[in-house]
């Protein structure tokens, strides 16, 4: 039986809760986090479970409880930083969330946005190549953004008519395909917005593994790319509810 836990500020507070499920009979809990003090108290309690699983926000909860309990120590320096990455730069947002919308509407205020059409993407037309020309005229310039974020409504009527899965998968597939065009004509800081979408685009470019770099916002470092085809990159992958409204000029300025 899975039961909901109400968000906790103290590590005790939640380790109580589940103690208390426990004893009810409860074999799962499920946790949520609005602030990074919830992960804290998350992570403190997570550290006397037998099995903890998470979304990578649960790590910077884990790695807090562990110095509060005196497991490890505090190192100034914790994360290996490759060395600056030159070229342009792009951002593709394949996430619809609010918290990416608001990203989106807030760094169109400094460069350019084009918003991919996911209609014409189901119906198979060359949106891709299209939308590598527009970045191709643009990304000398300034960072561009391409996105296929749409608004809950239209992404309802979208998932009505050709099938949720289906829709993803063609978003991600279009996405991942920009990537690695975008990716050919010479970008390489990369800031990729949605879960899935992420996950397409590392498996389009092939990137074998990283090295973890600042952090920009909690659960979203910098990626240097190691043993990539394409030579040396620096990524930034969230999901879409990671971030401020700035998130994504804030990305651009550490990745710089």
């Amino acid at each position: 039986m899975v039961s909901p836990v109400v968000n906790g500020r103290y590590g005790h507070t939640v380790a109580y809760l589940l103690a208390r499920l426990a004893s009810d009979g409860d074999g799962a809990a499920i946790t949520d986090a609005v602030f990074e003090s919830d992960l804290e108290a998350i992570g403190a309690a997570a550290l006397r479970q037998r099995l903890s699983i998470g979304a990578s926000g649960l790590g910077l909860g884990l790695a807090r409880g562990l110095i509060a309990a005196g497991t490890v120590r505090r190192h100034q320096r914790t994360a290996v930083y490759g060395k600056p990455v030159a070229g342009p730069a792009a951002v593709l947002a394949g996430s619809c969330s609010q918290a990416t919308l608001k990203q989106i509407a807030n760094a169109e205020q400094t460069m350019p946005v084009l918003r991919l059409d996911p209609e014409k993407l189901m119906n198979g037309r060359d949106e891709a190549q299209l939308a590598l020309d527009w970045a191709a005229e643009r990304m000398a310039r300034t960072p561009v953004i391409i996105a296929s974020s749409s608004n809950p409504d239209d992404v309802s009527r979208l998932q009505t008519r050709y099938g949720r899965d289906a829709v993803g998968q063609v978003i991600e597939r279009s996405l991942a395909a920009i990537a690695e065009g975008l990716v050919e004509r010479g970008v390489r800081r990369l800031i990729v917005a949605g879960g899935e979408t992420s996950g397409a685009v590392v498996d389009r470019l092939a990137i074998p593994a990283f090295q973890l770099g600042q952090e920009i916002v909690a659960g979203v470092p910098v990626l240097h790319s190691i043993g990539s085809r394409h030579g040396d990159m620096v990524l930034a992958l969230k999901s879409g509810n990671f971030g401020g409204e700035s998130f994504f000029a804030d990305a651009l300025a550490i990745m710089a």
